[in-house]
């Protein structure tokens, strides 16, 4: 799997695919011109996204229950030592109904998303700088 990240401005940078593409900024006070996600809110995007679609898909195919209309709030704190984001709290709301006794294997699955694994499991990372 591979993204394209391409400068655009001073701390802007364009993510593109061959089907999309989106702006990463930072925010004003940080140089940036606040015109898209910065990188933490991407980070907390992703792992709400992951959960949350990890259990729609879980719910459809195991349960045959098409969840809508669902929500999801993505809170996140930093650490100042080491510089890191420090606590990840996501809730997804408008699902109790929908799932009645599923809400805990939901629950239990969308922890089980790649992103999330990938949190409690560390990947190899290497930076190469040309």
């Amino acid at each position: 799997m591979k993204l394209l990240l391409k400068q655009t401005g001073p701390r802007k940078v364009e993510v593109i695919t061959d089907n999309w593409s989106f702006i990463v900024d930072l925010k004003e006070e940080f140089g940036g011109e606040n015109s898209g996600p910065n990188p933490s809110e991407l980070f907390a995007a992703a792992v709400a996204s992951c959960e949350m679609l990890t259990g729609v898909v879980w719910a459809s195919r195991r349960h045959d229950i098409e969840l809508k209309g669902l929500e999801a709030e993505v809170q996140w704190e930093y650490e100042e030592r080491p510089e890191r984001i420090s606590k990840i709290d996501v809730t997804i709301r408008n699902a109790a109904d929908q799932l009645d006794e599923n809400i805990r294997a939901f629950t239990a699955i969308a922890q089980g998303c790649a992103v999330t694994k990938t949190l409690k499991i560390q990947p190899d990372t290497t930076l190469k700088v040309e």
